[in-house]
């Protein structure tokens, strides 16, 4: 998201409703991990973070490690986080969900208690204004109890290692098929 600030995605947005009177491309601009649009990348990144949250439900030491990085989150020492969603963490998660430049756009909660996530503006009242833009509030409630009426982990790991189709640059599977598994972003 280099290209996109605070202004621009206002902008962006006006020129969907009113063209006339925008000053930029109706097109955004393309994304550095290969995202087509600022929806389309949207979209990728809260299945990424769903699929996260949804591994680090799973048995085992890098589930475990992974849990340890959003609880430590928490008490506001992030950068583990950070490098976890930029994938820096390849040994525990290997998908690039924000780029170096776009993830100090954001500052980032954690919910223990909600399913669903939050993108909210920091509103400045400065006429330069600084990162973060944004705040993202991800949701981390707990592993739901396994079984048929619910989610089986089978499911939670199907979710958790399936990877994103796309059909002409478009998302086709954004949310997970089961209600139980947390769609972990705006």
């Amino acid at each position: 998201m280099k290209d996109w600030d605070v202004t621009a995605l206002r902008e962006w947005h006006k020129s969907n409703s009113s063209p006339a009177k925008s000053t930029l491309s109706p097109k955004p601009k393309k994304h550095p991990c290969d995202y087509e649009t600022f929806a389309n990348q949207l979209l990728k990144q809260s299945r990424l973070l769903s699929q996260l949250i949804a591994s680090s439900w799973l048995d085992g030491d890098k589930a475990k490690q992974i849990r340890e990085i959003f609880n430590k989150a928490t008490g506001h020492d992030d950068s583990e986080l950070r490098q976890l969603l930029t994938g820096k963490k390849p040994n525990l998660w290997e998908h690039c969900i924000f780029d170096d430049e776009e993830i100090d756009l954001y500052e980032f909660k954690i919910s223990w208690n909600s399913f669903e996530g939050k993108l909210s503006e920091n509103a400045q009242v400065l006429k330069e204004q600084k990162p973060p833009y944004f705040t993202i509030t991800l949701p981390y409630p707990p592993r739901p109890a396994l079984g048929d009426f619910t989610v089986t982990y089978e499911q939670i790991e199907e979710w958790a290692t399936s990877t994103i189709e796309e059909e002409n640059g478009v998302i086709k599977n954004p949310f997970p098929s089961y209600p139980y598994i947390p769609c972990s972003s705006c």
